[in-house]
C-alpha cells in the first residue's frame, strides 16, 4: 500500500473516508483490536449498538478481504439475541413474543447484513433470529425486508428450511428448535385447533 508512485506511497499515510454502516472509527479501532489481539471490546452498551458495531467490523473486514472473524461476530450477536429477547408475552399457550429473538434487531442491521457474500455467518445469524416471527405471524417484525432485500428473503428461507428438519407434529401442537436460544417453541396454539 505504502509502495508506488500513489500519493500513499510518497505521503507515507491513508486516508480512510467514512462510508456509513463500513466505515467508522468505531469499526477501524475494532478492526486494529482484532488484528493485533484476536478480539474486540467494543465501547457501547446498548445492544443495538453492540449489533451495529460487529456488522459494521464485518463490513469493512470484508472490504478488505480480512477473514477469519465472521463466525465469532455472528456467534456474539446470537448471545445479545439470547440475553436481550423481547420482554413481552403476548400469548398464553406459547408464552414468547414473535419478536422474541428480533427485539434488539434494526431495519439498518438487516439492510447492511445483506450487502455480505452470501453464506456469511452474520447474514445467516440475522435471518435464523427472524424464523421464529416468519412461522408464527404473517406480519413479523421484518416482513416488509423479505420483500425490499430479497437476499434477506432467501437468506430466511434458507434457515426456514434447516429449521424445519426439526419439525415435531403432535395432535396437539407443532413444535421445532428455536435456531437462536436452542429452546423448543410451538409455532401454533391449541386455540388454532
Amino acid at each position: 500500500m505504502f509502495k508506488g508512485n500513489f500519493a500513499e506511497g510518497e505521503q507515507q499515510e491513508a486516508t480512510l473516508e467514512e462510508v456509513e454502516g463500513v466505515v467508522s472509527v468505531r469499526s477501524f479501532e475494532a478492526l486494529i483490536q482484532w488484528l493485533y489481539l484476536r478480539r474486540i471490546q467494543f465501547d457501547c452498551e446498548d445492544p443495538e449498538d453492540q449489533i451495529s458495531s460487529a456488522i459494521e467490523l464485518v463490513r469493512l473486514a470484508d472490504m478488505y478481504n480480512i477473514t477469519g472473524m465472521e463466525s465469532q461476530m455472528a456467534q456474539y450477536i446470537k448471545a445479545i439475541l439470547v440475553s436481550n429477547p423481547d420482554p413481552r408475552r403476548n400469548d398464553f399457550f406459547i408464552g414468547r413474543h414473535i419478536d422474541t429473538n428480533t427485539f434488539c434487531l434494526t431495519r439498518q442491521h438487516i439492510m447492511w447484513a445483506t450487502s455480505l457474500p452470501p453464506g456469511h455467518s452474520v447474514r445467516r445469524i440475522l435471518a435464523a433470529a427472524s424464523v421464529e416471527g416468519f412461522l408464527r405471524d404473517k406480519n413479523y417484525k421484518f416482513v416488509q425486508e423479505t420483500q425490499e432485500y430479497p437476499t434477506f428473503g432467501a437468506d430466511l428461507l434458507q434457515e426456514v428450511r434447516s429449521t424445519l428438519c426439526g419439525l415435531k407434529i403432535t395432535r396437539r401442537e407443532t413444535k421445532l428448535e428455536d435456531p437462536i436460544s436452542g429452546t423448543e417453541i410451538s409455532i401454533n396454539s391449541p386455540s388454532d385447533f
